[in-house]
């Protein structure tokens, strides 16, 4: 009876707040590689969850933005990535536990996956408030996908950290030892005295330092599992790359036509000019810096270089087309 009561208390708590439930929709964006969802209008405070049921033809990774009312745009500070299995599935993202920018009322979303767009499709998408299982689930997703591998900082042992729910992984490591440690100690003290042996602390502490290495030696090991899944991941999204010229592999690694429209920018482009752009944050504006330097980025530049994004009302009016590369993707020129 103690079980059963214990587990409808678990039920009871992982089921989502009446209320606080959300259903919203995500549709592709005719001509580029995103889905996105009309205007929201979301509390983050109370909603900080989105539950997703996605089926992909393929294996990779996937960026999920948002833009709020402090910040009307899609872009890398208020973004977080997820991997993304072939097959239908459901993923948690506990946004607000993977990133400080989940904050006011978020006015839309745009999921972006770094692979071809039209192989997946969002069948379902819900934001709630969080869960006790929802959590568990967004952190174990959170664990293994590509997160895992990046090194956000360090802990006093020095030792590189990723996060889990929000915090350093090794804060629950160290939470996991010092419980372990406690719980040995306690039953073999309880043990002792039930055989009215003379209790040793020489042995006591003894024995709690070998539950102590074993449990380090166990997480550790979890922590190099974890590691070496994700660099095999990695690696297997890098083998197409193996063999291919350097213009080759960032034609591969970039969205659609963007690399062959940025060497396209260098051929009529002089690299003594300066140049303004007007391309998607969600992507590639900063690449367009590093493939067109030593060219200057100026407000006030000659030049405009446009790639999958209408011109703002006063780059209209100092800019004219001057060479297309494609419709939607072409240099302009100062009037």
């Amino acid at each position: 009876m103690r079980l059963l009561g214990v587990a409808i208390v678990f039920c009871l708590a992982a089921l989502p707040a009446i209320g606080l439930d959300q259903p919203i929709t995500f549709q592709p964006v005719s001509d580029q590689p995103y889905w996105q969802t009309p205007e929201l209008v979301i509390d983050s405070a109370d909603y900080d969850t989105l539950i997703l049921k996605i089926e992909s033809k393929q294996n990779g990774t996937a960026k999920l933005f948002w833009m709020n009312h402090y910040d009307m745009q899609f872009n890398q500070p208020k973004s977080t990535w997820f991997s993304v299995k072939a097959g239908t599935h459901d993923y948690y993202l506990n946004i607000a536990s993977q990133n400080q920018y989940w904050m006011g009322w978020i006015k839309g979303l745009l999921l972006y996956p770094e692979f071809d767009s039209k192989s997946i499709t969002i069948n379902e998408a819900n934001i709630i408030k969080g869960n006790i299982f929802t959590n568990i689930m967004s952190g174990w997703q959170e664990f293994w996908g590509p997160k895992g591998r990046l090194i956000i900082g360090s802990t006093i042992n020095t030792m590189q950290s990723s996060y889990l729910f929000g915090r350093s992984i090794f804060v629950y490591i160290y939470w996991m030892i010092g419980i372990f440690s406690v719980f040995f100690l306690l039953k073999k003290i309880k043990k002792l005295l039930l055989q009215k042996q003379k209790l040793s602390f020489e042995l006591l502490f003894n024995r709690a330092g070998k539950v102590v290495v074993g449990t380090i030696i166990f997480f550790w090991c979890l922590l190099e599992l974890n590691t070496m899944y994700n660099n095999w991941q990695m690696a297997r999204m890098d083998f197409p790359l193996i063999g291919k010229t350097i213009d080759e592999q960032r034609a591969l690694v970039n969205t659609g036509d963007f690399y062959p429209f940025m060497l396209f920018c260098e051929k009529y482009i002089s690299p003594e000019a300066d140049f303004d752009y007007s391309i998607p944050p969600v992507y590639n504006d900063i690449k367009a810096r590093f493939y067109l330097y030593p060219r200057k980025i100026t407000k006030e530049a000659d030049f405009l270089v446009v790639y999958d994004k209408d011109p703002e009302k006063e780059q209209v009016n100092r800019y004219k087309p001057w060479k297309t590369f494609r419709q939607g993707a072409y240099i302009a020129k100062k009037r």
